[in-house]
């Protein structure tokens, strides 16, 4: 599996290679550079060249999804749910990023930096049971240790958020 870094300046799609299926790959033309897999209704985990991780999100009143390294098991860190559908990811060292729709569709998100601004945006497509996005890295993200977390995270935050709107609105009728 080749390395976020060494294709962030290409094409990046996040796709769905098997209808039905809850797996996903991050793709730049034929290279693999990220997985995610549904294990449950929210438990996933997320693969890159250099990490791994699980997500799950737990709590319905102060919703929250842990993100844990696979190798300890230990909470790497925690994105806290907003009621507006995006939410905040608080990293080690006290940075905080913000994870937020930026249309009103819902079909394009963005992670950004408080203080740097944005750093990667989601653009879902959604098919007849098939689900896929496009990603774009901001220039100053390349560099970002947190990067390969920022894309697999995101791209999972991007799937609830679908599947809980698709879920009200068959709620609604």
């Amino acid at each position: 599996m080749r390395t976020i870094g060494e294709v962030a300046y290409q094409e990046l799609v996040w796709a769905q290679p098997a209808r039905l299926q809850r797996a996903y790959e991050l793709r730049a033309s034929e290279d693999v550079v990220a997985t995610l897999r549904f294990e449950g209704a929210s438990l996933a985990s997320g693969v890159t060249a250099w990490k791994r991780w699980t997500f799950k999100r737990e709590g319905f009143w102060h919703p929250r999804v842990t993100i844990r390294g696979s190798d300890s098991g230990d909470n790497v860190s925690v994105f806290k749910a907003a009621w507006t559908g995006g939410g905040a990811l608080d990293l080690p060292q006290g940075r905080l990023l913000r994870f937020a729709a930026t249309n009103f569709l819902r079909s394009q998100w963005d992670w950004a930096d408080t203080e740097a601004g944005p750093l990667v945006h989601f653009k879902r497509q959604a098919g007849l049971m098939k689900m896929e996005g496009q990603v774009e890295i901001e220039t100053k993200a390349v560099t970002d240790p947190e990067l390969p977390l920022l894309l697999v995270l995101g791209w999972y935050l991007v799937i609830l958020s679908t599947r809980n709107a698709a879920a009200a609105a068959v709620t609604v009728h």
